[in-house]
């Protein structure tokens, strides 16, 4: 079935309560088609706009006095205009808005993933060759606080160089005080386990090593009783109290983005909430095969609720360019040509093809097609174009 009948179909029960509307194809009269062809023809029926006469009278479906629809010499019997009375109107629920310049507010919505601050990603390495005598954290996952105890060491230079800090100290020469204490700085050692060495054991021969830096553990590299010498990896830690949160944006969209604008992110690691930041780094270099630039907004993240890696969705709140819009509820898209429906008097609608710009959120920028000022019908168009259908098959020809 015709859907176009359908609707106008549901037209007729609506006014029902009125009146029955009686959708059937009524030919003009010889006078009358004369009347029309000839511009003249000024008065017609409200409800089936299809009959008119040059003079008043009666609707021939209805009964309805024809009403006067424009001045003579202009054809006002248009198969392609819809006139409804304003009560009709009002039980079809026939709303309409006017056209004018506003902002073109647009949200891009992006996925991508939350990650580690790269820039807070470290390796402890050791400060000095030795044998690991026990370690105090070395679950993947774990979290070292910057000074907590890492793990003890047993080494040679570094007992070598705890036993030049006591000569030193014993024959109070500053100077060679001052470089003990570099040097064991250097080995791992802290102002306070430094100042406690001479009141250690002669067989205390391990020391502490204290983390230099905050983290969570990505992977621990030792075991207990393995030899390091210096500079091996102990540790590979990442700082989560801020991340990352990267997202591709293609190539048309990149001119819309700018450092510091607001992202809303969420993501199944916090269930129910929405993160705002802002972007601090847009990528100058495209994916060879995606045209996307990377950008990436920071986090922060003290809470450490935040999984790593983890799926997220963002909105970014564009700039909104003060256009000529029209509403996106308006727009009808009969085929691959977008039109609207103008009010151009009350209870009479006109459809007009439209040329439309950019896409918003609710409305699209308007080009060609409508003026500022009109008014567009953005509920009930659908049983308006299914009345401007009927009409033009009910039209003679």
């Amino acid at each position: 079935m015709n859907r176009a009948l359908v609707i106008v179909g549901a037209v007729g029960v609506l006014l029902g309560a009125g009146g029955v509307l009686m959708f059937q194809r009524f030919h003009y009269s010889p006078a009358e088609s004369s009347a029309r062809a000839n511009g003249a023809a000024r008065f017609q029926c409200p409800m089936h706009p299809w009959i008119g006469s040059g003079k008043p009278a009666e609707c021939t479906a209805c009964g309805m006095d024809l009403v006067q629809t424009g001045q003579a010499g202009t054809n006002q019997a248009r198969s392609d205009l819809v006139l409804l009375p304003l009560e009709s109107v009002q039980v079809l629920g026939v709303q309409t808005v006017v056209v004018k310049k506003q902002p073109l507010l647009r949200t891009l919505r992006v996925a991508g993933i939350i990650g580690e601050d790269e820039s807070r990603h470290a390796v402890i390495s050791a400060p000095v060759e030795g044998r690991i005598e026990g370690l105090a954290m070395s679950t993947e996952g774990g979290e070292l606080r910057r000074r907590q105890p890492m793990l003890d060491i047993f080494s040679l230079p570094l007992l070598g160089a705890v036993n030049d800090y006591k000569i030193a100290l014993e024959k109070n020469e500053l100077h060679a005080v001052t470089n003990a204490q570099r040097r064991l700085e250097q080995f791992g050692l802290v102002w306070e386990q430094i100042k406690s060495i001479p009141k250690r054991q002669p067989g205390d021969t391990s020391f502490g090593l204290l983390a230099p830096r905050s983290g969570t553990i990505l992977k621990c590299r030792v075991t207990e009783g393995q030899y390091v010498k210096e500079g091996d990896p102990l540790f590979e830690i990442a700082d989560f109290t801020t991340m990352w949160f990267t997202f591709p944006v293609y190539e048309q969209d990149q001119p819309l983005i700018q450092l510091g604008q607001v992202v809303e992110i969420q993501t199944p690691s916090l269930p129910g909430r929405t993160v705002k930041a802002r972007v601090t780094f847009i990528s100058p270099n495209l994916d060879a095969q995606t045209h996307a630039a990377t950008v990436r907004v920071l986090l922060e993240h003290p809470e450490l609720k935040l999984k790593n890696l983890s799926q997220a969705q963002g909105r970014v709140a564009l700039d909104a360019p003060e256009v000529l819009a029209v509403p996106r509820r308006a727009i009808l898209w009969p085929g691959n040509t977008p039109r609207v429906y103008v009010e151009t008097a009350p209870g009479t609608y006109e459809p007009r093809p439209v040329k439309l710009g950019r896409a918003g959120d609710e409305a699209y920028e308007l080009l060609e097609g409508v003026t500022e000022g009109e008014r567009v019908v953005t509920s009930g168009q659908l049983l308006v174009d299914g009345q401007a259908q009927l009409n033009r098959h009910a039209s003679p020809p």
